[in-house]
């Protein structure tokens, strides 16, 4: 599905970004493996997580080089993306699993911790993808290149709320908001933007106290390369026009994410002199059951997902 396909999957030194790679490269691409190599808070370097998963691809027969870097850095994500131009001659697809966690309720969040997490996951998809979208509009207003670029972020369910990780939840929430907009910048340019929520049994999720986690979550049922299908399709020419989406994939369960949007709405005409909008808090209060009917407005916990085939 990925033949003369150039790939680069940052953070793809272990879990999800790993297994992301090596199925890309089994399904004919050419992936560059971007990893700093960092430990799960963020803290250190090491190559040998990106250089693991290049051999791993190489010995089973792909092509894949390895790059390290900190993906919040504009000079470097820019390099990242010159070097695998200069190797490979392109940029088809760009995948974006980097990220740490700093785990706190808000009430004991650091500053720290909270700039920390917010750099990695939120300021690293911009670094990305504004020298991504940089390269691919000069390359489409110099050639029109017919095929789609791909640009997939990676979100995660925690943006509707996680207790214990307001850091995490509102950069994977920001990711939404970055892809979703650029989705609409990026369409001229023949670039599609998408959003991922992975659910898989990862070095995140076991670092989160036990009685915290999800229950029957096991490497088996719920491991990394049970998420790698979805985004190795994404950045297939199969995905073409598919842009603006989150979509979900874990343990079997492909999912298609709504956008934040208006679910219902009462429109009060405005007078021209009025001051508080045409509404009273009065009105609202008299119209909250009206507007609110057959949804829930106590939102302390994740919405259940109906199933649309057994």
């Amino acid at each position: 599905m990925l033949e003369d396909t150039v790939c680069i999957v940052a953070g793809a030194g272990r879990g999800i970004g790993e297994e992301t790679a090596k199925l890309m490269a089994d399904e004919g691409a050419a992936v560059v493996v971007a990893d700093l190599g960092a430990d799960l808070s963020g803290e250190g370097e090491d190559t040998q997580p990106a250089q693991q998963t290049v051999d791993d691809i190489v010995e089973a027969g792909g092509e894949a080089m390895a790059h390290y870097g900190d993906i919040t850095d504009l000079d470097y994500t820019d390099q990242l993306i010159e070097d695998t131009v200069d190797e490979y001659g392109a940029v088809h697809s760009i995948t974006n699993f980097a990220g740490i966690l700093r785990d706190r309720m808000i009430f004991n969040m650091t500053e720290e911790e909270w700039d920390a997490v917010i750099d990695v996951h939120l300021k690293g998809h911009f670094s990305l993808l504004r020298n991504a979208s940089q390269h691919w509009k000069s390359r489409y207003e110099a050639e029109e290149f017919e095929r789609q670029r791909s640009f997939l972020g990676v979100s995660s369910s925690a943006a509707i709320g996680w207790a214990g990780q307001p850091n995490y939840a509102a950069a994977k929430a920001g990711v939404l908001g970055l892809t979703r907009n650029c989705a609409q910048e990026l369409e001229r340019y023949n670039v599609r933007v998408n959003s991922l929520w992975p659910e898989a049994y990862t070095r995140m999720y076991k670092s989160i106290p036990e009685e915290y986690q999800p229950d029957g979550m096991t490497d088996e049922t719920h491991g990394p390369q049970l998420v790698a299908p979805l985004p190795a399709f994404l950045a297939s020419e199969a995905a073409t026009d598919i842009t603006g989406c989150t979509v979900g994939l874990g343990s079997g369960e492909l999912s298609f994410i709504s956008d934040p949007d208006r679910e219902r709405k009462i429109i009060k005409e405005v007078p021209a002199d009025t001051k508080t909008g045409g509404w009273t808090p009065e009105q609202i209060a008299d119209a909250w059951d009206n507007l609110t009917d057959g949804y829930e407005t106590k939102r302390t916990s994740k919405p259940s997902i109906p199933n649309v085939q057994n």
